[in-house]
């Protein structure tokens, strides 16, 4: 049986940073240069995510006709690509896909669908775009509705809005904006903004440490670990200074500006002892052989008291180039090479979803009573400062439903075990005969009973055993 395709990542000049190999070991050129064009539209790591996503699509293309699929490949027509999407779809996905009166597909996600959907989607169409690009593909693009796009380009050129899509206003930090055409032919159902929850306490860990492998300064230590700990914005923290640290007395805190104050200081960022002790190191070491005037930290506070030095223009966190760091070059620079090194894909916002979720989960295991929740969710709202508040909360509380139903159901099932074990050691106690033996007549008994009270109830005393345990000890 074949292996499944694979990628490959090198380093080196002249190289492609990233090489996928079918299931023949062959190269696989058509994905090895959607994977280049994909790192300079975005980053590596997303480069791979879109891979990940697509190399079991392009395995099913790949199908042997002797297994009694039809063959397709990649660089067949539109209709045929098409087909063999929305088969994938429904088969190895589990959607529903069901045709508009309009011609284009809807796709509908089921319990058993894959989350991976919409990312699949988006990057076979921009995987058929780079193709077409690049006139490796002489059809349109497979993944593009054609009237759809037409009106789209319509609408775009009556607005005069030429400007780049903005996350949904679910999300609180935009403002309301008229709804664009889209041109994709498979379009998901429902679509809304939910974010990514992330749930793993490890996840700062695992970052720290492929910095850690890569060479990271403190600078990009102290950079990370505010971010997990504060749940800010990656521009929100490399865009502090020092003034913004003394303001809140050079302790654990940092007035800061938020997406729309227009860098006014409208909230603060708050983190641990541990991180505040590591930035004054920083700022006395490292960042004070890049700082033009080579002052520690105790010197720039004296020149601000002695010379009027202006301690907001003092920027906390320089770049090797003497800079202020920047949102795109601790991302391209830091983030993405160390998530490399730890081997995980994660985008840096997802240091503000991890902060959200672990302060989510702290307040429903912590608190005694439904106004606590209430009062303590009031002030997440207002720390994270959410323009739509309780709606953003709302799509963390899809998580943390079923989590804590999930979480009633093992002490349910732990009851139920040591009411098994309880029947067990007693039976053992008096010598009698295994419970598997008499399992008709309890069946009987259940059946007898089943009109005098509620049958879910019954059933549960049974697997426990405890009718059993009754009657022999009465």
């Amino acid at each position: 049986m074949e292996s499944s395709s694979r990628i490959v990542t090198r380093t080196g000049p002249g190289q492609r940073r990233v090489l996928v190999f079918d299931r023949r070991n062959n190269l696989h050129f058509p994905l090895t240069v959607f994977a280049s064009e994909a790192v300079k539209r975005s980053s590596s790591s997303t480069a791979r995510l879109y891979l990940n996503t697509l190399i079991p699509f392009f395995d099913s293309l790949d199908a042997d006709e002797s297994d009694g699929a039809v063959h397709r490949t990649w660089d067949d027509p539109p209709e045929a690509i098409r087909q063999a999407v929305e088969d994938y779809l429904v088969e190895r996905l589990k959607c529903k896909v069901r045709e508009h009166h309009a011609g284009f597909q809807l796709v509908s996600l089921t319990d058993g669908a894959r989350t991976t959907v919409r990312v699949f989607l988006s990057a076979l169409k921009l995987f058929y775009r780079v193709m077409h690009g690049e006139n490796r593909y002489g059809h349109a693009n497979p993944l593009v509705d054609g009237p759809s796009a037409m009106l789209a380009e319509v609408e775009e050129q009556i607005s005069g809005d030429i400007s780049l899509p903005r996350i949904p206003e679910v999300s609180g930090v935009v403002a309301p904006r008229k709804r664009r055409l889209t041109d994709s032919y498979f379009r998901l159902v429902g679509e809304s903004w939910i974010p990514q929850v992330i749930d793993d306490p490890q996840l700062p860990v695992r970052i720290l440490s492929g910095g850690r492998r890569i060479g990271w300064r403190l600078a990009e230590q102290c950079i990370t670990r505010i971010l997990f700990e504060s749940g800010c914005r990656v521009s929100e923290v490399v865009g502090l200074s020092l003034g913004d640290w003394a303001a809140r007395g050079l302790l654990q805190e940092a007035q800061a500006f938020s997406k729309g104050s227009h860098e006014r200081r409208v909230k603060f960022v708050r983190f641990s002892a541990a991180t505040a002790k590591l930035l004054r190191r920083y700022f006395d070491t490292e960042r004070r052989q890049l700082d033009s005037n080579h002052y520690t930290l105790d010197e720039y506070l004296q020149q601000s008291q002695g010379h009027g030095t202006n301690l907001n223009q003092v920027a906390l966190f320089l770049s090797r180039r003497r800079k202020q760091v920047t949102a795109k070059g601790y991302r391209e620079g830091c983030w993405h090479p160390a998530c490399d090194a730890a081997g995980i894909v994660a985008d840096v916002h997802q240091a503000r979803h991890w902060y959200v979720t672990q302060m989510m989960r702290s307040i429903y295991e912590t608190s005694h009573t439904q106004s606590e929740v209430d009062r303590r969710l009031r002030e997440l709202i207002e720390y994270m400062k959410w323009r739509s508040g309780w709606e953003t909360l709302q799509a963390y509380q899809h998580y943390f439903d079923p989590q804590r139903h999930a979480e009633m159901q093992d002490q349910l099932y732990q009851r139920l075990n040591a009411a098994l074990q309880d029947e067990l050691e007693y039976r053992a106690g008096q010598g009698l005969e295994p419970q598997a033996s008499r399992t008709s007549a309890s069946q009987a008994e259940v059946a007898r009973s089943s009109n005098e009270c509620d049958s879910d109830l019954e059933y549960l005393l049974a697997l426990g055993g405890k009718r059993g345990v009754d009657n022999n000890r009465a």
